[in-house]
């Protein structure tokens, strides 16, 4: 992969996949680094976090999400914060658990997080991605994926999180990490929620998905500068509430992009943004795909909906949250005001 000029951006915020580890001073103040690949990169760079997810091609991938002005780096209890004039990132890794211990664990990373972003001019939780290991592990209520969705909504009910203010999400089981990564934005700037009208919102789950439903938004939107920033949460084949084609890849990507259409047409008309505003060409696309033999009928798929551009688009072999889920897609994008 070449180091592509950033094609997501705004005044201040510019998000690009680059092959190489970036540093925090180039073309502009690393505030958030996420890095997919084998390679272990140095510790030294404020704001990069390494997942312990691989590229399906093998060769490591950074998404950086620089910024052009001054950020600040600090560490509040177990949690790095990078911050700047209109977002903090906040990141936590601690050893992962079994299931049975994994309930206690999330709600504690959780209560540490919110305390962090406190500790922050950014009062708005928008974005999390959650990275664990043998995310369907243990049978019924007792599966790991469970225990997590469990944990997280017992330390937003305690900092009186409602469902009005979930951040947009992806839960993803990574396939050798030992850790539980948990990576944050927050903002100062009005983030505006977006729910998919051919899905059930995920807070409201039925009983049956567990003992607490996953606490987050489809998706959400927020102005920053001449620009909104467009976080679009892990999306896969559900409709309603329930996983479809659970014996056919392709049918479940399919079903994947009539998802994230859906959320773009909802987007635009809530923003009033006149054409669809999720994904094209110049969006930042993680595509999570658990059986590596199942790339290239997905890739075939994503490159049509794209207009058959890869340069912002990364293939991650990874665990989805359902058993009987087999890709799952989330993505940023920066679109023009107007």
């Amino acid at each position: 992969m070449n180091n592509p000029a950033p094609v997501a951006r705004s005044d201040d915020l510019h998000i690009s996949l680059e092959s190489e580890r970036p540093s925090a001073t180039a073309d502009g103040s690393l505030l958030l680094g996420f890095h997919f690949g084998p390679t272990t990169p140095a510790d030294n760079v404020p704001g990069l976090v390494s997942i312990g997810i691989d590229p399906i091609d093998g060769d490591d991938v950074y998404e950086c999400w620089r910024y052009r002005g001054k950020v600040s780096y600090r560490n509040v209890g177990t949690a790095r914060i990078a911050e700047c004039d209109d977002f903090a990132a906040i990141i936590l890794q601690v050893p992962d658990a079994p299931p049975t211990e994994f309930r206690a664990l999330s709600k504690t990373v959780y209560q540490d997080l919110l305390a962090a972003m406190q500790e922050t001019g950014h009062r708005q939780l928008v974005r999390v991605w959650n990275y664990f290991s043998d995310i369907n592990l243990g049978e019924g209520d007792d599966e790991k994926y469970r225990q997590f969705s469990v944990g997280r909504a017992e330390a937003f009910d305690i900092a009186g999180m409602t469902d009005e203010v979930v951040p947009a999400a992806t839960g993803i089981g990574c396939i050798r990490s030992g850790n539980f990564s948990v990576i944050a934005l927050a903002s100062k700037h009005d983030f505006r929620k977006v729910e998919n009208p051919r899905q059930v919102s995920a807070y409201r789950y039925p009983r049956l998905y567990g003992p607490r439903s996953p606490k987050f938004s489809r998706a959400g939107c927020l102005s920053v500068g001449d620009q909104r920033l467009i976080l679009i949460s892990g999306t896969a084949a559900i409709v309603g509430h329930e996983s479809v084609h659970a014996d056919d890849v392709r049918l479940q990507c399919d079903e994947t992009l009539n998802n994230l259409q859906s959320l773009g047409k909802t987007i635009s008309e809530l923003e009033g943004l006149g054409a669809a505003a999720t994904l094209d060409a110049d969006s930042i696309v993680r595509v999570y795909v658990r059986d590596k033999s199942d790339r290239d009928a997905i890739e075939q798929a994503v490159g049509q909906f794209l207009g058959g551009s890869f340069s912002n688009v990364v293939f991650l072999n990874a665990d989805i949250c359902r058993r009987e889920l087999h890709v799952e897609i989330d993505a940023t994008r920066l679109a023009g005001l107007r």
